[in-house]
């Protein structure tokens, strides 16, 4: 016999679950004692809050395609946590969330934390349900250890994203005999699955259709993050010389320094991107949903069926054609599927140097990513300055985590990313507060790398409490406040009749000089590079509190599409 949490945490080691986000509590804390005798396979991390726990474990499951755990006392993961499962279900991050239904001995009379749904207590299992992969209630300790490998596995396969095991106190607490009826195998077998490709026919009819296409476009999504697609992306690109568009999620997909970039497309994407995708006769289309966002709510001058033809790549069938129809849809790992294609399109003639030079002269038409206002010194600085600034300063390999709010909108249309996988974006709900426990993730697995995460002092202030988790495990990210104090995005939407948007003026650097951390308060722009510098080498978390224009918005970004000629 072995005991329940024990186990447990064999299953997370056999799975190569590598970190545990959380805050110990209730019926978990027996988990968090089993974990003490495997610090050396697991290491644990504690959060201030569970909301920064969740964020942490979708920005490591983006970055790595692996579940991290979540765990904590049932009712604040049900409901502070939540936040970043949300995030994680509609990003596709894979995620595993461990919680107990803080139940008495008393069945059927829920004490004050309890969550098993029964009259007087709260329903985390109709919670998780709706908001993860799978969700199961264990009720005995054979459930619980069974519920982990199984949510595990539901976790990675097929379009990833998290899945949850909710533990009655009795499951947790009791033994488990491997070898008793149902017999609990070793977790690695339930892992080993092949990833999906798609038929040699249809693979056959996608390279008739992109060899016959006069203007064909790829347009990458945040699949190709989540099967790490980037160097089959590129030489596809270059193979039939695609230009290359990504969606909001899928941004650093492709560098954007690369003579076949197009940049983002959608309501606040590039304007040549939005343009040349409108001019395409054939479009490929990886690992994007095409949501309503990426295609400036279905303008048939970006995308129209009855004009061109669509070829979808989507781990997800249900997303394949779910927005437009399409002429061929195969479903399966976008890296598996675009190997595919290279394989088999040895005889193509590249059509390189007279597409290429034809899309650098729409780049200069058009102005790609270039705008009077990155080159402003305008004090208070431009948002777009700063972006600009940062783009300069900042190492390639640097890691960008962005937030919700107007400074999402300004680092996605104006930061021209150059090395794959280097923005994460959150664009499942995207809420404030994400950018900066995910900075603080990034720099876990990237130790030398710059990892900065980008938020408004609106979104940094509902995540201040990192500052405390970034000095206790000497993780040195870079938080960057576009300060205006305001909610800029709804502020700048109230025209004359402002409510419930202006803060009072707040020194982040003063506040991150409190927690230990390194803060340097920026107000004009050519203070900004050296700030940045000194925090890149100082190794110490850092806050950079910029006061930016506050009567700077987004509108003038949206819609950027020229008519189709």
């Amino acid at each position: 016999m072995i005991r329940v949490p024990a186990k447990i945490c064999d299953v997370l080691v056999e799975s190569g679950v590598e970190y545990v986000f959380g805050i110990p509590g209730g019926g978990t804390i027996p988990i968090y004692d089993a974990l003490y005798d495997r610090q050396d396979k697991i290491k644990t991390v504690m959060v201030r809050h569970e909301q920064a726990a969740a964020c942490m474990a979708d920005a490591y499951g983006r970055l790595t395609g692996k579940p991290a755990v979540v765990m904590g006392q049932g009712a604040f993961i049900g409901s502070s946590a939540t936040f970043g499962v949300m995030e994680a279900f509609l990003a596709s991050s894979p995620m595993l969330v461990l919680t107990d239904t803080s139940d008495s001995r008393f069945a059927q009379q829920a004490n004050y934390q309890c969550g098993t749904g029964d009259y007087g207590g709260i329903d985390l299992l109709g919670i998780f349900r709706s908001v993860s992969k799978y969700a199961a209630l264990a009720t005995t300790p054979k459930e619980a250890v069974q519920g982990v490998q199984i949510a595990i596995k539901h976790a990675v396969s097929g379009r990833p994203g998290p899945a949850c095991v909710v533990m009655r106190t009795a499951a947790i607490s009791g033994e488990v005999d491997p070898d008793a009826i149902p017999r609990i195998y070793p977790s690695g077998g339930y892992l080993n699955t092949i990833k999906p490709v798609a038929p040699e026919e249809e693979i056959r009819r996608l390279i008739g259709i992109l060899a016959s296409a006069t203007n064909p476009v790829l347009i990458a999504g945040n699949g190709v993050h989540a099967a790490k697609a980037y160097q089959e992306l590129m030489e596809l690109a270059e193979l039939y010389s695609m230009p290359v568009a990504t969606s909001y999620k899928g941004k650093s997909a492709f560098p954007e320094t690369h003579p076949l970039a197009l940049g983002m497309i959608g309501a606040f994407g590039q304007r040549l991107a939005n343009t040349v995708v409108g001019e395409a006769d054939v479009l490929l289309v990886v690992g994007c949903k095409l949501s309503p966002s990426d295609t400036m709510n279905q303008n048939i001058d970006l995308i129209d069926p009855n004009r061109q033809r669509i070829i979808q790549i989507d781990i997800e069938p249900r997303n394949a054609g779910w927005t437009y129809p399409v002429e061929v849809g195969l479903i399966g790992d976008a890296k598996a599927i675009l190997r595919q294609i290279l394989r088999a399109s040895s005889e193509v003639v590249s059509k390189k140097e007279e597409r290429i030079e034809l899309l650098g002269q729409r780049k200069r038409e058009l102005s790609f990513f270039e705008d009077a206002e990155l080159h402003s010194d305008e004090t208070p600085m431009l948002p777009q300055r700063l972006v600009r600034l940062l783009e300069e300063t900042l190492d390639s390999s640097a890691i960008i985590t962005l937030d919700a709010g107007n400074n999402r909108v300004w680092m996605a249309h104006y930061f021209r990313t150059k090395e794959a996988g280097t923005m994460l974006c959150p664009g499942g709900i995207a809420g404030m507060g994400w950018a900066p426990p995910a900075a603080l993730a990034a720099k876990l697995l990237y130790p030398d790398r710059p990892c900065i995460g980008i938020a408004g002092d609106g979104g940094f202030m509902m995540s201040v409490h990192v500052l405390s988790t970034a000095c206790q495990y000497d993780l040195p990210a870079i938080f960057l406040v576009m300060n205006n104090s305001e909610l800029g995005m709804v502020r700048r939407g109230q025209g004359n009749r402002p409510i419930a948007t202006e803060f009072m003026d707040t020194d982040h650097a003063k506040i991150a000089q409190a927690f230990g951390c390194e803060g340097i308060r920026v107000e004009k722009p050519q203070e900004l590079a050296p700030a940045v510098r000194h925090a890149v080498a100082s190794r110490k978390p850092t806050v950079i509190d910029v006061i930016i224009q506050r009567e700077e918005g987004i509108a003038k970004l949206r819609g950027g599409l020229a008519r189709r000629r």
